[in-house]
């Protein structure tokens, strides 16, 4: 089902009218089982296609970025030394100037001027990280460099606020005491400035989520600096204090999970290491976290999701299966399978509606597929 951003917009709009409260407190006790649907009764008649595209131009086993240049709508692949632009329309690809410096598990975020800010990760080699930043300019498809993060990391999240400023939280970096745990960039000004963290302990591979009230909702993470375990903590983020608070607890540690948020305004959290086949929903006008519908699959650690137009959420897993979760049913709906399975790829919607999928997969790096549903 095909839905015109219009509509996209309109859908959004209802959802804000429905009022935003803060986001405060401590979760209270999770939703009982009975709530749950059972995995037979989500297992319909798969829906959807998947097709072979264009293969890319440089190999992509993992570690890299796929980022949606609003403008033109093509997307932009950052991969080490390498960066390559596809454009959905005649399903190509082309080279595109290399980043100054080379970037793998780092992140690429688009900002309100177009441009795109790509920061962290390590050259080639794991444990290296560095702080460099640079800004991708697709009008004239050149790269410059800006102010350096104020830590180097890599294995971080970062997310556009509504300001137009960017949250880098996280990441596998050096333990120092004068290092941040957080961090916020400034196009205006191309600065960064850190985040009062409080107590918030180092951790990578944590997810970040806007909600509509503007505050963003951090949620597990692994704790390699600490325990070298998965963490449930959940904390707030408030661009208005520029500060981190205590915000509960999920029902399951994970890390390298998705967390969406829904038209609602509630948000959906799935897959990741230590997080199996759960899912877990968070109401922010409540304050309420409920178990959702499990994954209709063994759900393996790496995955893809990807909220669509129409609202459903595409979540793939490593061998090649993939469903939609339906919000307005709390359902979910299996999809056929993919063209191949993919560990660690990137998947990216398309202004047509449809899902990118990029790489992922170290025997055949190169190929790629787009979904329609």
């Amino acid at each position: 089902m095909k839905t015109t951003r219009l509509s996209l917009l309109l859908a959004g709009l209802a959802s804000l009218a429905v009022g935003c409260q803060p986001e405060t407190g401590t979760p209270p006790p999770q939703a009982s089982g009975a709530t749950l649907k059972t995995h037979e009764a989500a297992l319909a008649t798969p829906v959807g296609t998947w097709t072979s595209n264009a293969s890319s131009l440089v190999a992509h086993a993992g570690g890299h970025t796929a980022t949606l240049l609003n403008g033109p709508g093509n997307v932009l692949v950052v991969d080490g030394s390498d960066a390559e632009v596809y454009n959905p329309y005649t399903n190509a690809w082309r080279r595109t100037a290399s980043p100054p410096n080379a970037h793998m598990l780092h992140t690429a975020t688009e900002l309100p001027s177009g441009k795109v800010l790509v920061m962290g990760g390590h050259a080639g080699t794991w444990g290296e990280w560095t702080s460099n930043a640079e800004l991708y300019d697709p009008a004239t498809e050149t790269w410059s460099t800006t102010a350096s993060m104020l830590t180097p990391r890599g294995n971080h999240t970062a997310t556009l606020l509504d300001s137009g400023k960017v949250l880098v939280l996280g990441g596998n970096r050096p333990i120092r005491s004068e290092a941040p745990e957080a961090e916020v960039y400034d196009p205006e000004t191309s600065t960064w400035s850190s985040v009062s963290a409080g107590l918030l302990l180092p951790r990578s591979r944590t997810a970040l989520t806007v909600l509509y009230s503007g505050k963003v909702l951090v949620t597990g993470g692994y704790l390699w600096a600490h325990s070298g375990t998965a963490t449930s903590e959940v904390h707030l983020y408030d661009p208005a204090t520029n500060s981190l608070s205590p915000a509960g607890n999920l029902a399951r540690a994970r890390h390298g999970h998705a967390a969406l948020r829904l038209y609602s305004g509630n948000v959906l959290i799935v897959g990741g290491i230590d997080g199996g086949n759960t899912v877990e929903l968070y109401d922010p006008y409540t304050n309420q976290w409920s178990l959702g519908p499990p994954f209709p699959y063994d759900m393996t650690p790496l995955f893809s999701a990807t909220m669509l137009y129409s609202g459903e959420v595409l979540v793939t897993d490593a061998i090649g299966q993939a469903a939609l979760y339906d919000p307005s049913t709390n359902t979910w709906i299996p999809t056929t399978n993919m063209k191949q399975g993919r560990s660690s790829p990137t998947a990216t919607l398309l202004h047509t509606g449809e899902v990118l999928m990029v790489g992922g997969n170290s025997g055949s790096p190169r190929s790629v597929e787009r979904f329609t549903r």
